[in-house]
């Protein structure tokens, strides 16, 4: 059986949603590929292991750009890509079993596929295409209206109601960090994506001596005064770079409307948890309380961040604070698991794909 997975990113060895079914679907030892949707340039596809091949869809017209989305009519964006997608020379769609297909911009390969799709909603719309416009709610919907069954990341609030009965919530939960080292290199750790940009600047220029790592901004790589933008990188550097961080940030804008977004913890900040490393996030979803045992600290506006950040330094430098994790989070841990959470996804899935 051949399934091709669409995702707008390179394959990894990570906790998101979309890397965990890959992952767990070429275990199974179905022949899975992994489309990247989409690029400007050709791109030679590669084999990762023995059953899974990374691809990469090419735009060979290059016309679009991002910003486009923003205000391009609707039949112009839908003509666009329909244009692209069967024009191209490089895939061919008819020889999968199944496409599963992710949100963003991926779910545009849906009016062009005559495959049975699964849906893998990771994000609502107003984030993965960082628009509110209706044509991306209506575009969502008809992909999970021909979908099979949709996989979702996000509790019922955005499950369009005439189609509850197809949708199944799955939470990929988090790989944990094996080294057990406990120490410091003087840095703090902001996780994207939706990154508050105002507070992070704050915080730059009232701590210069610290060390400010960003994950998961786009780009390449690239460092400005004590700001160092790591971009997309992999799993073992990104659990080795917040191990190393004396605070993690995970400072959602009020752009990205995170505080609508009702989920509960996500695997970002269960790996932060692991670690032991105090985590200050901005309250979302159901994430609205601090846990001290957690060491999960919680702030509403720029002023408790910065309070909360200057307490929990000082605590630190004093000893007061140590990264240590009590039996009770290791105990709530092992249940969200990435190996637990694969069970979930066997369960779901192989209802279907057999």
């Amino acid at each position: 059986m051949k399934i091709l997975v669409v995702s707008d990113r390179e394959y990894k060895k990570t906790s998101r949603g979309i890397d965990m079914i890959t992952t767990f679907l070429a275990e199974k030892e179905y022949s899975v590929d992994h489309l990247v949707f989409f690029g400007r340039k050709y791109i030679q596809e590669k084999q990762i292991s023995k059953n899974l091949r990374q691809l990469y869809f090419y735009d060979f017209i290059g016309f679009y750009r991002g910003k486009m989305r923003l205000f391009m009519p609707g039949f112009f964006l839908l003509f666009y890509f329909s244009y692209i997608i069967k024009n191209q020379k490089y895939i061919d769609f008819s020889v999968y079993d199944w496409v599963i297909l992710e949100s963003g911009y991926p779910i545009y390969l849906s009016s062009c596929l005559s495959n049975k799709i699964i849906y893998r909603q990771a994000d609502p719309t107003y984030i993965s295409f960082n628009s509110n416009r209706k044509f991306y709610t209506k575009l969502e919907q008809d992909v999970i209206k021909k979908s099979v069954f949709t996989s979702s990341a996000l509790k019922n609030i955005f499950y369009p109601t005439a189609f509850k009965d197809k949708i199944v919530y799955c939470h990929s939960g988090f790989i944990p960090y094996i080294n057990e080292s406990k120490s410091s290199d003087g840095s703090i750790c902001f996780i994207g994506g939706g990154i508050d940009w105002k507070l992070v600047k704050k915080i730059a220029q009232k701590y210069p001596g610290y060390k400010c790592n960003i994950i998961g901004f786009p780009g390449k790589q690239y460092i400005k005064n004590n700001l160092i933008f790591k971009g997309y990188i992999s799993l073992d550097e990104y659990q080795k770079t917040m191990a190393s961080a004396s605070v993690i940030f995970i400072p959602y804008s009020n752009h990205f409307s995170y505080m609508e977004r009702q989920t509960s913890l996500s695997a970002k900040l269960l790996t932060s948890i692991q670690l032991g490393k105090p985590l200050l996030v901005k309250a979302y979803g159901d994430v609205q309380t601090t846990d001290l045992d957690k060491k999960l600290f919680i702030y509403n506006n720029h002023k408790e961040a910065l309070f909360l950040l200057d307490s929990i330094l000082k605590k630190i430098e004093s000893g007061e604070m140590n990264y240590n994790v009590s039996k009770e989070t290791q105990e709530f841990l092992s249940s969200q698991t990435s190996e637990n959470r694969m069970k979930e996804l066997d369960k779901t899935f192989s209802m279907w794909i057999k």
